[in-house]
Formats: C-alpha cells, structure tokens, sequence
C-alpha cells in the first residue's frame, strides 16, 4: 500500500506512523534535508500490536508444549538480582529461589518483583496465569521448587516478550542454573530447560547458544534491525549516521545508546513498550530536562500512536521491496501478477538473497512471515535447487529471475489471488509437494 492509499484508509497501518501527532513534533526536530531520511526510519519500523504479540505468544507456549508428556512450569523472564560485594560493579546472579517469596497457596511463588518497575514481565505473567488456567495439569504458573518436585515437571520454560541483547534471559537461566537441585535434575535429564520468546535479534539469540546451560530456543519472529534491512547499502549508512547526529542531542554523551543498546539497531516496537535497543532518537532520555523528543517518550506508546498498531504483521508491497534492493527489472516484471501468493514469496526470496541479503531476519521482515514459515518457504527454494543449505542463490536460482525478468505484463493468465500453486520455470515438468 503507498504512502497516499495508506494515509486515507480508516485500516491501522504501519506506514501512518508518520502522521500521528507525535510522529509530526518529532520529525520537526530533523533539519529538512534530513526528514526523508527519518520518515524511512518510521517507515521501517516492525509495529507489533497486543493482539499480535499476545495471540502468537500463546501458541508458541501451548505448541511448545505439546512436544512434551508431562507438565511443564512456566516462568516469566524478568530482571534477577546479584551478589554485589562492595566496591565492585558486578557480581553472580543469586539463585532464583532464593530471591523470590511464595504466594498465598504455597505452591507457586510471585510472577514479579513488586519493588520493581513491572514492564513486559508482567503482560508475559498474565498471559501464563490465563493459559494455566485453561490447561491446569498441563501448564504450572511459576510453580515453586517443591511443586516441580510434586508434580514431576518435564520442562521449565522461561517466557518472554523479545530477547534484544539476551543479556537478561541469560542472567535468568543463570539464577537457576546456580540452584543445586535443578542442575541435578537438568543433569539427569529428568527435567529439560526451554526458552519461548515472541522476537529475539542475531545477537541476542546467539548469545544464549553460548550458555553452560542446555536449553531449546523457540522464537515467532526474528527482529528485524535497521542494520539488516533489505534496502540498499546507502539507505543504511544514511539511517546510521542519522542515528549518530541526532543521537547526540537525544542523549549527548550516552554514546552506546545512539544505536539502541549493545549498538542493536533494532526496528521492532512492542504496543506495550518500545524495546532499549532501538536508536536513541526514537524514546526520550532518562533524564526529563533533555530538548529532544521521542516519538515513543521514554520508551512508552501513546493513545494515538498505538492507533496506527496492525493488528497483526503482513506481507510489504513486493514490488517495492524489490526496488528497496535493487532489483528493478524484477520489480517491473509480469511475474509478480502471474505466480500466486508463493511465488511471489519465493520471487521476493530469491531475489533479495542474489543482492546478498541471506539473513533470515532481512526475509522475514520482507515477507511479512514468521520464522517458522520463512524456514518452510526457504526449504521449498533449496529442495527445488534455487539455493544452497546456505541460503546463497545457485546457478538455477539465477536463472528463474531471469526468466521472471522477461516475463511481460499481461491480463491473460493470471493466478488468482492466494493461489499456493507454483510451478518453477525451470523445472516446469515436475510436480511439487
């Protein structure tokens, strides 16, 4: 949809970001050379809705879960406290049992910190404490250690919104690797650690694949980062070095966070709250004497703004996303309205990855799919040949964008609209699962 259609309809929409209130004070912030540049920003940013982040959360929880025969405790990642000495800056994670109090019934312990400032952990906590109740000898809330001993949990699966850095699930696993009686039990294999989250970037999630502890990761969606995104390499250096210039006057000193935190560059905004490791010049300061103004202040989403939320993450416009990465022959080609629903996919797959963006965050964020259905698409295009397990295009690849490119505009034969059928140009005479 373009920028005109987008701003008539009554629809939310991503791309009406940029004509909320808040979104008009922020753009007035950037000298007017560099508006087009910031409106690319806005433009690129992933906006996850409640219901999109609640519905899909949920069945990755219960789909989880399903792999398993006996019950499974769930826990809602939060911050974890250390033993700090004094005169040092960090210390270990204390143990988690030993840092949390028992609820009222004595079986389960509190979901969060009540002395803390309760952010996402406590919308994952509400969404455990509902699909405990709707699978109560499946799905144990927060059990305390005695209940997992009780109830022989086959599984702890630590739950979270969006794993940026990983720095916090890591130090959530910590806490219980540090409890003598679950490593006894990991080490036994009589109980098995999980990790479920709704989004998590390349470097967070490998992070967590360096962990002592054992686990198996589960994600929906892989975040999207403005480093990554399958525009051409100009765009990005140009998104950069706004973030540098501007981030100066958003937080001055505070260096590190020009690019988000661990210098993310993440693109992904919850409804419930706008993650840290996006640039600095999309949230106010800490400090609320500073001059700029966040389009999320202090990393929150208001009324207006969250108005604009899809309810749930679709598909780009193909054509442009193909111009966004250079393939403009492509682009202007007949194929886009004569293969079906999936050959697009796999035209816009191919030919994002023949201009070297093979990451699978960069495909999801051009195809609106989950990671889950990306690695499903992906699997069609290496078992028809077109890319290798590596995901780097192959002469056969090359060859039906070729073919694509030819392919002239024409009303006669067009497939109709969400058609799965898809029938490679070079490999016509065979039949496909």
């Amino acid at each position: 949809m373009d920028s005109d259609s987008s701003k008539q309809s009554n629809q939310p929409d991503a791309r009406k970001l940029i004509y909320t209130q808040q979104a008009t004070i922020w753009l007035d912030q950037f000298d007017p050379l560099d508006q087009e540049t910031a409106k690319l920003l806005l433009n690129s940013l992933t906006l996850v809705s409640h219901n999109e982040f609640r519905r899909n959360l949920e069945t990755l929880i219960v789909e989880s879960s399903k792999e398993l025969d006996g019950p499974v405790a769930l826990y809602a990642v939060r911050e974890m406290k250390k033993e700090i000495e004094e005169g040092a800056w960090d210390g270990p994670v204390i143990p988690f049992f030993d840092q949390v109090s028992l609820s009222d019934d004595g079986k389960s312990v509190n979901a969060v910190d009540a002395t803390s400032d309760q952010g996402s952990e406590a919308i994952v906590a509400q969404i455990i404490r509902q699909l405990s109740k709707a699978h109560p000898e499946k799905l144990l809330n927060h059990p305390s250690r005695e209940e997992l001993r009780a109830r022989k949990c086959d599984a702890l699966m630590f739950v979270d919104d969006y794993v940026g850095s990983g720095r916090r699930v890591s130090e959530f696993i910590e806490a219980f690797w540090r409890d003598k009686t679950i490593v006894s039990w990991l080490s036994s294999k009589h109980t098995k650690l999980q990790v479920v989250a709704y989004s998590g970037t390349e470097g967070g999630l490998r992070r967590l694949t360096r962990l002592k502890a054992k686990h198996e990761l589960t994600i929906h969606r892989d975040s999207p980062t403005f480093s990554s995104l399958p525009i051409s390499a100009w765009r990005r250096i140009a998104l950069s070095d706004l973030c540098e210039r501007y981030g100066r006057k958003a937080l001055k000193r505070r260096k590190h966070f020009w690019w988000g935190f661990k210098q993310g560059m993440s693109s992904l905004v919850f409804e419930h709250g706008c993650p840290n490791n996006t640039p600095a010049i999309l949230w106010d300061p800490d400090d609320k004497n500073g001059s700029w103004v966040g389009i999320f202040p202090n990393r929150t989403v208001g009324t207006t703004t969250a108005s604009v939320f899809p309810p749930e993450i679709v598909r780009g416009d193909a054509t442009q996303t193909l111009r966004d990465v250079g393939q403009t022959r492509l682009a202007k080609s007949g194929a886009l309205m004569r293969r079906g629903e999936l050959g697009v996919l796999i035209l816009v797959i191919l030919g994002i990855i023949a201009k070297g963006q093979r990451k699978r965050a960069a495909i999801c964020y051009a195809t609106g799919l989950s990671s889950k259905d990306c690695e499903a698409v992906i699997s069609k295009c290496i078992k028809w040949q077109f890319l290798t397990p590596e995901r780097r295009i192959t002469p056969r690849g090359l060859s039906e964008l070729t073919a694509a490119k030819r392919m002239s505009i024409s009303p006669q034969g067009f497939l109709a609209v969400g058609s799965d059928y898809y029938y490679p140009s070079q490999l016509r005479e065979t039949t496909y699962d």
